[in-house]
């Protein structure tokens, strides 16, 4: 008894198995021509889309051993903090912040550069700020900032149409960031200096004084250091370059997802086709039957 109907639902399966096979081979027509108008478009799409060529720079954050003996305890005391190489977080949080994007915009005169052929008309109708803000969000689209803790190493990657551009954008953002970095800690040390002189006045004692005038030199070194070592705050491992190959679109990647997408679409189109036929077929059926049995009754009626 259950061998029998093993054998029953298994020869249902195989049927039903078989109609689905036999629905996608009945609407082949129709498969072929979803798949073939979807994937074309995508080709033509694709060869359509403007071309973005991607520039990338390597960098690493310099390191540099901190004071922590008592010239720095005693700068604690003061109330200062002694300058130190900006960590590898400050660096990216300012590489993805609107601040630096901004000085870069500007420095450069980067606004026509950046929202391109609709700089007149944005120029008629928005002011200068809504104009700086406009090309930081098209600057932040195009640019991506990857930190990657293994390497302690920040790519920065910038895509745009012209492959010369996309590597000038790079090199603009690191020029930018080692001159902001370097004038920001001579700014820090400058502040500090003048801090420390003003406590030389306050004090009689000679032993704070030989501190006082230790973390004076101290400042002085690090706004020499910031003035005239290159890349102060990081080294560049991997300069950026004029690419050879676009980076988007991927054509052959699109042509195959399309085609993939489309061949469902395709099949479950056919099953849908399939299933509207039956329903059309069943109620013609049944509106014969309904008509068979309505002549019967009136033939009975006459008689």
């Amino acid at each position: 008894m259950e061998n029998t109907q093993q054998n029953i639902a298994y020869q249902e399966d195989e049927i039903n198995l078989f109609d689905l096979i036999k629905v996608i081979f009945k609407n082949l027509r129709l498969i072929y021509m979803i798949v073939g108008i979807i994937v074309l478009a995508t080709a033509v799409v694709s060869l359509i889309m403007t071309p973005v060529y991607e520039s990338k720079a390597v960098l690493m954050p310099t390191t540099q051993t901190k004071d922590i003996g008592v010239g720095s305890m005693l700068a604690q005391q003061f109330g200062i903090a002694t300058p130190a190489t900006p960590q590898t977080t400050e660096i990216v949080n300012l590489l993805k912040s609107n601040l630096l994007k901004e000085r870069v915009i500007k420095r450069f005169d980067l606004l026509k550069l950046l929202l391109e052929d609709r700089y007149e008309d944005y120029k008629k109708t928005k002011s200068e700020n809504e104009l700086l803000w406009e090309a930081i969000r098209r600057l932040d689209k195009m640019t991506n900032i990857n930190f990657k803790q293994k390497d302690n190493t920040i790519e920065i990657t910038v895509g745009y149409k012209d492959p010369k551009i996309a590597r000038d954008l790079v090199n603009y953002i690191l020029t930018e960031l080692n001159d902001f970095m370097s004038t920001e800690t001579k700014r820090v040390a400058e502040t500090n200096k003048k801090y420390l002189e003003s406590q030389l006045d306050k004090t009689s004692d000679p032993f704070i004084k030989t501190k006082l005038y230790a973390l004076i030199a101290q400042q002085l070194e690090t706004s020499m250091m910031a003035e005239v070592k290159e890349n102060f705050a990081f080294k560049v491992l991997d300069a950026p370059r004029v690419p050879d190959k676009r980076s988007k679109p991927k054509r052959r990647q699109m042509v195959l997802i399309s085609f993939v997408v489309a061949l469902f679409l395709g099949i479950f189109a056919a099953f849908i086709r399939e299933y509207m036929t039956k329903q059309k077929d069943a109620i013609k059926e049944l509106g014969e039957i309904s008509g068979l049995k309505g002549m019967r009754f009136f033939k009975r009626k006459r008689i």
